[in-house]
């Protein structure tokens, strides 16, 4: 039970208790909205038994008063007519339910007086400056559209049979009915190129006091790949340091999303926009023709994006079937087909880096090479605020040291290659382009077409037979996660 503050408001009590009982109707007839002082005393069996948050007969916000002793208002006891002249304390009354934290529900107050006397004849209360009420429970609304939000002064005392009334006590509650914002206002270093760790800044609007902190880092492809708690924030500027780690260890280079959650003192959740982060560290890049461990998973590529109508019906085929590929777009495609390119990540489809120009990166110099690749990276992040990193695939598969070397400097740890290839690009029929790849399939293949008619047209007769064979078609994303859980 918490005892509330006691604080005299002077209330004048002119009352005679021997009084018949009152109606709920006649109270409210008889006391207006206003001060305590000169309110004559109700009859105690009138409590306050329900808040009315939907606007009924007594408003929206009204306390509902109601006889708990019987459906009929003239039945309500009323003070002894013989009150004690032995009798000079007044009674004691208590909050319960009261506190100092803050809360988004409505609070419910019982308000228990005591009195070893002459007994309690009847409590009252009042919220803020509303109207004074008679009744043993105190309902603090807390409204959705945050209009109660803020802190509430309830005013309470007692009277007994005897006359005597308690000096008014007072307890504050607390209501927070609106979550906490956050406004990212910057990362950097942006992007990552050679260290682990980077800031990421924002501002804080809590009225409430410091908010808890959730952080979860999310891969470009939506996939979770650290959580942790982080700590209480104050309303206003703040930064965070992010550590490129998961679990496992140090992340891949690639593109994450920051995600913090907000809880205020209240239990008010709100959770911010996910914030890029793009980590091109400089990696040992390995080369990947096949990924076995990934079971019966088989990972379609689609090269060049040459073809507009051929890589949107490619797109739309495979949403159709509800499974994902990976197309290696070069960089001038990307850039022409912008709006394609963006529906391209919206399906949930994979980007790997095919370069500008398409020239064989073995005839290159190390800084052509990664010239090519930071330019077709560059396009991606422009049109769609993506990144092909850390999946690049050379033209022609045409890859030695020095073109190693500058894919793991560009952040491109996965050198893609692959293991079927049914050679769409020579002009071959559908049916054809279909059982190449059929005939060819295993655990864990990758299968390099492009963005062709033929291609696109013979996708959904690929898909249906990898199907029949009890073969899953996946992104590359998706094959290394599968490999990944089956080491």
């Amino acid at each position: 039970m918490v005892r509330a503050n006691t604080l005299m408001l002077g209330v004048a009590v002119a009352a005679v208790l021997g009084v018949a009982a009152w109606t709920a109707a006649d109270e409210t007839a008889a006391h207006p909205a206003g001060p305590l002082a000169g309110r004559p005393p109700v009859a105690a069996g009138l409590v306050a038994s329900a808040h009315d948050p939907s606007g009924g007969a007594g408003g929206p916000g009204a306390l509902i008063l109601s006889d708990p002793g019987s459906s009929s208002p003239s039945s309500s006891p009323s003070p002894s007519s013989s009150p004690s002249p032995s009798d000079t304390t007044p009674p004691v009354t208590v909050a319960n339910g009261a506190d100092a934290r803050w809360h988004r529900q409505p609070v419910s107050i019982a308000l228990v007086a005591t009195d070893a006397g002459s007994g309690v004849a009847s409590t009252w209360y009042q919220i803020d400056a509303g109207p004074l009420s008679q009744g043993t429970r105190v309902v603090v609304p807390a409204p959705a559209n945050h209009k109660g939000d803020g802190s509430h002064l309830v005013t309470f005392y007692s009277i007994d049979n005897a006359g005597n009334q308690e000096t008014p006590q007072q307890v504050t509650v607390r209501i927070d009915t609106r979550p906490p914002t956050l406004r990212w206002t910057g990362v950097s270093p942006s992007p990552v190129t050679t260290q682990k760790t980077l800031t990421a800044r924002f501002v804080v609007r809590e009225a409430s006091g410091a908010v808890a902190t959730q952080v979860r880092l999310y891969d470009q492809y939506g996939a979770l790949v650290a959580r942790r708690a982080g700590p209480r924030r104050a309303s206003g500027a703040g930064s965070l340091p992010v550590l490129l780690r998961a679990a496992g260890g140090p992340l891949a280079p690639g593109l994450y999303r920051l995600q913090l959650t907000l809880t205020d003192q209240a239990g008010n959740h709100a959770v911010t926009s996910l914030e890029p982060l793009r980590d091109y560290r400089p990696v040992k890049a390995t080369v990947t023709f096949t990924l076995p461990r990934a079971g019966r998973r088989v990972a379609l590529t689609f090269d060049d994006g040459n073809d507009e109508a051929a890589w949107a019906r490619i797109v739309n085929t495979l949403r159709a079937y509800h499974v994902h590929g990976t197309f290696f777009a070069l960089g001038p495609k990307v850039v022409a087909y912008a709006a394609l390119a963006r529906r391209t990540l919206a399906a949930g489809d994979a980007i790997g880096s095919h370069g500008w120009t398409h020239t064989d990166m073995e005839l290159q110099s190390a800084a052509q090479i990664r010239r090519e690749l930071a330019l077709s990276t560059a396009a991606w992040w422009r049109v769609a605020r993506v990144s092909p990193v850390p999946y690049m695939r050379p033209p022609y598969g045409a890859r030695d040291a020095a073109v190693l070397s500058a894919a793991g400097a560009s952040g491109f740890e996965h050198v893609m290659l692959w293991d079927v290839d049914p050679q769409d690009w020579k002009g071959i029929g559908p049916a054809e382009v279909a059982q190449r790849v059929l005939s060819h399939v295993h655990p864990g293949a990758i299968v390099c077409l492009h963005t062709l008619p033929n291609t696109a047209a013979a996708l959904p007769q690929i898909l249906s037979g990898l199907r029949a064979m009890g073969y899953r078609e996946v992104s590359l994303p998706e094959l290394f996660a599968a490999a990944a859980r089956r080491r």
